[in-house]
Formats: structure tokens, C-alpha cells, sequence
């Protein structure tokens, strides 16, 4: 004979479903500034309260809408019951009185409540609903009672509840939360980092025009080393504030890809600087997905340099990608040190085609409910691995794809358009335009401001193709605006075309008259301008430059004597090897540009001015990004950073670039095939250590190795020489401080 049985519940259920999935005091928090959230409060307080006094409470208060004893009975003491995710949390619930207009909620697990035992021991409740002839209603729970034996049915333990006449924190309407015994230690270092987390946990974006929702964070034992910090980030108590991309002023290249609300459309808007290169609508192929956006910007050095000034941390310890779900942040996208999206396994297949995180910042913001897009109940794992969540990261490396496209192929790694407006960059522009707009996807194609500027320059055939594929899209769509632009872009490139070629017949008229009178002037010239720099007291520096030439083309030289030592014996080159090799050759070149120019004191540009930037990023970054590209690859370039503070001075890029050249150069020169470099700030001075695993120097020539053209090699004896100059006028030097005949060299740099 059968009978029905019923499950028993340990108390051990509450640890199991708290402090066990919610390990974080920060998530803890996180959670219930979600609940405050979803209780449509517009204003939470934090509060810690006398923390360094061993006696510390943490009060979490709301303006939400509160609890009457209905919902305590069946929502806040009901275990794993979410009324969110069943729908019926706004049941009765009069929105006339409310700011907000029914949503998503932020939060739907129904284990949110125990983020308070991850925080203390003990649990002060008190909450007063929204509505007519309300009462305060409190509840004490002492989470210990649930942590004795563990044969104690979860269900037969108290909490204690009653009823107050009126709110003790003056509230009309919503919860406090005294959170006491607090099971963690807080100091001032905890509470900014916490700060920092609740400034991103929030999209900014949430809503699409949804209502503010602001947090204060209160530490009153802080607000005394407050009063001395002038940085707004260093300060703990006050508003958290939202960050916003676009307040940075990052003047880069953006993409930003939106998917719309009933998902059937997808559009991609493309921007280098200030300038539009694309906007573009398709049908949306993601069928899992709608009202699904994400931003994505480039950071270039400048950028870099922009986002540390001014928000006093580099981008790489503030984060990357972060995604947002309902306007909330999940975790642990973005985090400094996570890469949950595998962008840095995927960049280290391919250096010089792909970027990572060091070289990315943005949003994915997803602002649809799905249960297919579900964070884990173990908070800070990320989103559950499902096919709609597969698409989402199908999504986003579709755009992420898209902004390498344009970095990589028509900037190649460059300058913007709006600094490099060179012939070969507009014909690059043309090319990847060409290709978008003949998509048979294609519903809608902006064209931009500029747009006939580009293709007036633009010498390939891409530009003709582009008003045809306009034209086309014109046509199907019958947008009579549409076909108004598309036929001005017509007229208009035959206009060019007509012009071009009158231009192109007096070209050829005046071509032999030009280049008689160039021959004569050529000569000239070319004696004027080297002449001016060796007969004066710049003739050493002109010199070294020269050597620093030879550098650089022997680097093309060694790696187009491989191209053809490859082909002559019939070993095949990949097309990554290819693109490698063009990327170095095209670099070496541009630094020779620079050098020709810097030696002739002729075409001054960015390179070569001097510009304020963080010393110890900028050295950094271009070991990490470029040195890898332009040395043996039997070579070990291993570095370190111990200091986190930027280290800004104003300095001439080339002149960093030669020091970090020449050394490794002469490393090479002595057989190493280990080079370990160290930066850090020590007495606010910035040292670089460079040590290899060469040959050494020989004892007696220590003295003479930075006089002018000293070498034991076959080298023209320029490359320290130049070195130590440099360094004179940036106010530093260069010393010797290990040296082992057959164990090889270290040198270090100090920048004051």
C-alpha cells in the first residue's frame, strides 16, 4: 500500500541558499539595492555606522512601495517564492502613484533577502506599504538561530514580527534594512571600491528614458578625509554617479549595433572621431534576440591617455565589456581581470588582427525578459549558458568583427580619418562601403555628411559602386528622400569623374614642364635641408637618427629575405603570416617616415611634438602592443608593472620609442634570447629596468659605452650614445646596475 510522503527542511537551507551562493559583500549589497529597485523606490541610502567602533550597523533605506503584513507572510518569508517572476508582484499596486510605468524587474530568484545574513548576523526589518491607512510593520531575525542543529526544521524557527504606530527613519512609504553583528571587515579602501561597483551596477541607458534612480552612499567615521580630497572618485560619502561613455570625450572609433524592440531589424552605426563612416539597417539574422544593444569603442593610446585623466585610473582597472540586463549589471562581465566573452584567448590567436580587453570598452545591454537569459543563483557567475545567450555572444562578436574591419583594414591600427586623411585611407573607406551597402539584407543605408568628400578623394573604383548599391536600395525601398540622395550622389560622382579626367589630361600637359623644374630644384633642396642640420650643433643627433634608420630598414630587409628565401623554396606563408609580416614592414616604414622627418627638421606631426601622456601606459603599451611585432620571434620579451598610478610627463613619443628600439636592438646584438623589463615608481621617480641574458659587457669598456660612436660590434657605436642625450633633455639617465661577462646586462632608467 502506498502513501504520500513530504520533504523535511533542515535550517541548513538558509546557508545553502545564502552566504553559500552569495560569497561577495558587494553582490550582497547589489541585491538589495536591486530589491529597493524593483520595489520602485527612486532613492536608496547606504549607511554604515559606527564601523570602527566594533559596535557597526549597515542601513539599507528605500522610498519604494513598501510591505503591508500580506506581503511578508507570502513574498519576504516565503522561501524562494519571487512574486517577480510569477507576475503578480505589482498586483494591486496603483502605478498613478508611482513615477514609473510597469517593467522588468532586476531581480527575480526570491533569495535576495539573504543577502542580508551574508552582511550580519542579525536582521532589524521595518517597511510601511504604499497605500491607505498603512502600518509599520517590523520584523527581527537573528540568522544564528538557524545555524545550530542542523536537524532544526527550517520551517519551525521564529522570526519575530510586530506592528509600530509610525516609521522610525520618518518614511510615508517603503523598507529599511539595519543589518547588525556585520560578519566582514570595512575600511575606507573597502568602501570606495564598493562605491566604484555601484557607480557601473546601474546602466545609466536602463529604460530606454526611465526615471532616475538614485543611491547615496553615508560613512560619517569617512567624511573628515573627505573634506581633504579633491578627487570627486577618492571621496566616499555622497551620490553614486552613473558613468557615461560618451562624458569621456574619447575620440576614437565607436560602433553601436541595436537590434529593435519586435526584432526584426538591425542597425549599425560606425563613427572614427567626430565623422560617420556608416549607419546602416539590416534584417536582423539573431532571431533569439531583440532590444538588444551594444556599444563598443576602440581605445587607441590617445584614448587611453583621455580616459586616465579623467577618470584618474586607467581603463584597464576600471574594466571592458560590462553587460547590463533590465538596466542592471551582471557580473562578472567587465571586471578587471575576468574575460568571460574569451576576448584575450582570442586576440592571442592572432596579435594583429584582433583586439582584447586592454583594447576595448562598452556595453552590451539586453532590455527584453527571457528565461533563457537567466543569471546563475550563485551571483558573479555570469548568465546562464543557453542557445538565446550562445546568440548574444554570436551578437556581439558580429560587431566586435565589424570594428576590427575598420581598425584593422582602413585605419590599420592608424590614425582617425580625421587626422589621417590620406588617399590610401579614403579608398579604404570606399572599399568597406562598397562591400556593406551591396548586402542583400540591406533595408536602409545613411549617408553621411562628408560622405562625397571621401568618395571625391577616393581614386578606386569602390566609388561608383557605392551610389549604384544606393541607388538600388533607393529604389526597392521607395523612399522618395532616399532616392533624392542617391540621385545627387550619382550626379555628383559623374561630376568628380568628368573632373578627374579634364584634371588628369592638364596633369599630363604640365608633367614635363614640372619635372624639368624639379630636377633643378632637387638638388638644391635636398643639400639645403641636410646641410642646415650638419652644419650645426645638431650634426651627432642627425647622425644617431641615421642609425636609427638603418634599424628599421634592416628589419624590412631580414623579413623580405624571408618572404623570398620562402617562396624560392617552395614553403608555403599563410595568409595570418602575410598580413604579420605586411603589418611589421608597414610600421618600420612609418617610423623611418618619422625619423627622415624628426633628422631634417621638415613635416612636423603628432610623433614628433611633444604631448603630455602617462610615461609608465605609454612605455608599457608599446612593449606589450609593438615590440612583439618587430622582433624575432625567438626573442622572449617578458614584462612586468608593479605601479598602478599614472606617471605624467610631457615627452616626444619617437624619442620613448628610439630608447625602448636601441635597447633591444643591442640585446640581439649580444645573443639574448631573454629580455625581462620592470616598471615601477619608486620615491615618484619611474624606473625601467631592462635586463637580458646576453653576453655582457666587457669591464673596462663600461666607461665609454655612451661616448659618440664607441661599439665593440659591427654597429656604428650611435645607439647608446643617443640614449643617454635623449635622456638628458627628458631629465633622466641611464646606468649600468648588473653586469656579468657570458650572463648578460642590466640597465635602468630613472624619469624623475
Amino acid at each position: 500500500m502506498s502513501e504520500k510522503l513530504k520533504f523535511k527542511i533542515s535550517s541548513a537551507l538558509k546557508d545553502i541558499i545564502g552566504r553559500d551562493l552569495i560569497t561577495d559583500d558587494f553582490i550582497a549589497v547589489f541585491e538589495l539595492v536591486k530589491n529597493s529597485y524593483d520595489a520602485h523606490a527612486t532613492r536608496v541610502d547606504i549607511t554604515f555606522e559606527n564601523i570602527y567602533s566594533g559596535k557597526g550597523r549597515i542601513i539599507i533605506k528605500d522610498n519604494g512601495k513598501g510591505m503591508n503584513y500580506f506581503d511578508l507572510i507570502n513574498k519576504w518569508l516565503f522561501v524562494a517564492y519571487s512574486a517577480k517572476k510569477e507576475g503578480t508582484e505589482d498586483d494591486n499596486f496603483d502605478y498613478r502613484n508611482s513615477i514609473y510605468t510597469n517593467r522588468p524587474f532586476a531581480g527575480a530568484k526570491g533569495i535576495g533577502r539573504f543577502s542580508c545574513d551574508r552582511l550580519g548576523k542579525q536582521l532589524f526589518l521595518e517597511t510601511t506599504k504604499q497605500e491607505d491607512n498603512s502600518k509599520t510593520e517590523v520584523l527581527v531575525t537573528d540568522w544564528e538561530q538557524f545555524e545550530g542543529d542542523y536537524k532544526d526544521e527550517f520551517v519551525d524557527i521564529n522570526v519575530l514580527h510586530e506592528v509600530i504606530p509610525k516609521s522610525n527613519h520618518d518614511l510615508k512609504h517603503g523598507t529599511v534594512l539595519i543589518i547588525d553583528d556585520l560578519r566582514g571587515e570595512w575600511d575606507r579602501n573597502k568602501y570606495l571600491k564598493l562605491k566604484d561597483s555601484l557607480s557601473k551596477l546601474i546602466n545609466p541607458n536602463r529604460g530606454k528614458g526611465e526615471s532616475k534612480f538614485k543611491i547615496f552612499l553615508t560613512v560619517e567615521e569617512e567624511i573628515n578625509l573627505d573634506k581633504n580630497e579633491d578627487d570627486p572618485y577618492k571621496k566616499v560619502n555622497g551620490e553614486v554617479k552613473n558613468f557615461i561613455f560618451e562624458t569621456l570625450g574619447l575620440k576614437t572609433t565607436k560602433i553601436v549595433s541595436s537590434i529593435s524592440e519586435n526584432g526584426d531589424l538591425l542597425n549599425t552605426r560606425v563613427v572614427d572621431g567626430g565623422t560617420l563612416i556608416y549607419d546602416i539597417t539590416e534584417k536582423n539574422k539573431f532571431k533569439l534576440l531583440k532590444n538588444t544593444d551594444i556599444t563598443l569603442y576602440y581605445l587607441n593610446m590617445s584614448a587611453k591617455n583621455t580616459f586616465t585623466r579623467k577618470m584618474g585610473l586607467s581603463s584597464r582597472e576600471y574594466g571592458h565589456v560590462f553587460l547590463y540586463k533590465n538596466g542592471f549589471r551582471v557580473y562578472p562581465y567587465g571586471e578587471p581581470g575576468e574575460d568571460p566573452l574569451k576576448l584575450d584567448a582570442r586576440k592571442a590567436q592572432g596579435y594583429s588582427r584582433f583586439l582584447g580587453t586592454r583594447d576595448l570598452i562598452g556595453q552590451i545591454e539586453v532590455f527584453f525578459e527571457t528565461e533563457e537569459l537567466k543569471e546563475s543563483s550563485s551571483r558573479g557567475h555570469g548568465i546562464i549558458k543557453t542557445k538565446t545567450y550562445s546568440e548574444l555572444e554570436l551578437f556581439f562578436y558580429e560587431v566586435l568583427k565589424r570594428l576590427e574591419k575598420y581598425v584593422v583594414e582602413v585605419q590599420q591600427w592608424g590614425l582617425s580619418i580625421e587626422d589621417n586623411d590620406s588617399l590610401g585611407t579614403k579608398n579604404r573607406v570606399s572599399e568597406l562601403l562598397a562591400n556593406l551597402t551591396n548586402s542583400e539584407d540591406i533595408v536602409d543605408f545613411s549617408i553621411a555628411d562628408n560622405f562625397m568628400d571621401i568618395l571625391q578623394s577616393s581614386q578606386s573604383d569602390s566609388a561608383e559602386t557605392i551610389v549604384k548599391n544606393l541607388n538600388k536600395i533607393a529604389l526597392e525601398k521607395g523612399d522618395e528622400i532616399l532616392i533624392n540622395q542617391a540621385s545627387k550622389a550619382m550626379k555628383k560622382l559623374n561630376d568628380i569623374q568628368k573632373a578627374r579626367s579634364e584634371a588628369e589630361k592638364l596633369a599630363s600637359f604640365e608633367q614635363e614642364k614640372a619635372r624639368e623644374a624639379t630636377e633643378k630644384l632637387k638638388e638644391k633642396i635636398s643639400e639645403n635641408l641636410f646641410l642646415k642640420s650638419i652644419n650645426t650643433s645638431d650634426y651627432q643627433e642627425v647622425i644617431a637618427l641615421l642609425h636609427h634608420i638603418g634599424i628599421y630598414a634592416g628589419t624590412i630587409d631580414n623579413n623580405l629575405k624571408g618572404i623570398s628565401l620562402r617562396v624560392q623554396n617552395d614553403i608555403p606563408l599563410s595568409k595570418g603570416e602575410l598580413n604579420d609580416i605586411v603589418r611589421l614592414i608597414s610600421f618600420e616604414t612609418k617610423k623611418i617616415i618619422n625619423v627622415v622627418a624628426f633628422a631634417t627638421k621638415a613635416n612636423f606631426n603628432l610623433k614628433t611634438e611633444e604631448i603630455e601622456l602617462d610615461l609608465k601606459d605609454y612605455i608599457k603599451e608599446y612593449i606589450l602592443n609593438i615590440i612583439p611585432t618587430i622582433t624575432d620571434r625567438d626573442l622572449k620579451i617578458e614584462t612586468v608593472v608593479s605601479s598602478e598610478k599614472p606617471f605624467i610627463r610631457k615627452v616626444k613619443p619617437i624619442e620613448i620609442n628610439i630608447i625602448i628600439d636601441n635597447l633591444i636592438n643591442n640585446a640581439k646584438k649580444a645573443k639574448a634570447d631573454i629580455i625581462k623589463i620592470s616598471i615601477e615608481e619608486i620615491n615618484k621617480k619611474l624606473q625601467i629596468k631592462f635586463n637580458d641574458n646576453g653576453s655582457g659587457i666587457p669591464e673596462e669598456n663600461l666607461s665609454k659605452i655612451y661616448n659618440f660612436g664607441f661599439t665593440t660590434t659591427d654597429g656604428s657605436g650611435l645607439g647608446l650614445y643617443h640614449i643617454s642625450e635623449i635622456l638628458k633633455t627628458l631629465k633622466a639617465n641611464i646606468n649600468v646596475v648588473n653586469n656579468e661577462k657570458g650572463e648578460g646586462v642590466t640597465f635602468t632608467i630613472n624619469f624623475k
